[in-house]
C-alpha cells in the first residue's frame, strides 16, 4: 500500500509540473524530451544561401536567459535581406530548454542614407518667345 501511495504521488508531482509548462515554450513538447523544429515566417524574398541563429535558454524552468530575437539571428550571419524564418526547440526532462531562431537570407545592399529623389527642375523658357 505504501508502495502505491509513494508511485502515486511521484506520478502526480511529475503530472503537475508537465502540465503547468515547466521549461515549455512550444506548442507541442514531450514529457521527457523534445526535439522539435518548425517554420515562424516567409517572405517573397528568394531563398536565401546564409543562415543565422540565436537562441535562449531556461534551467530548471525558474530562470531564462538570451536573445532569441529575429534580429539577433540575422546580424549572427550579416544577413539584411530575410527570406524565412524558422524555430528550433529542445528539452530536457523541464530541467534545461532551449529555444532558437534561425533566419535565413542575403546580404543585401543598405543604404547608409535615405536616397534623394530628383524633384522636377522648371522648364526652360522656349527660345524666341
Amino acid at each position: 500500500m505504501k508502495l502505491f501511495k509513494f508511485i502515486l504521488a511521484c506520478g502526480l508531482a511529475i503530472s503537475s509540473a508537465y502540465l503547468t509548462g515547466c521549461a515549455s515554450g512550444q506548442p507541442i513538447s514531450g514529457m521527457l524530451y523534445s526535439d522539435v523544429q518548425g517554420p515562424i515566417n516567409a517572405t517573397g524574398a528568394p531563398r536565401g544561401a546564409m543562415h543565422g541563429q540565436a537562441c535562449a535558454s531556461s534551467y530548471l524552468g525558474l530562470v531564462a536567459l538570451g536573445d532569441a530575437s529575429i534580429t539577433a539571428a540575422a546580424k549572427a550571419a550579416n544577413v539584411t535581406q530575410v527570406s524565412h524564418v524558422e524555430q528550433s526547440y529542445t528539452n530536457i526532462l523541464g530541467f534545461w530548454a532551449q529555444f532558437c531562431t534561425i533566419v535565413y537570407g542575403n546580404r543585401g545592399i543598405t543604404p547608409s542614407a535615405p536616397m534623394k529623389v530628383p524633384t522636377a527642375q522648371p522648364a526652360a523658357p522656349a527660345p524666341g518667345l
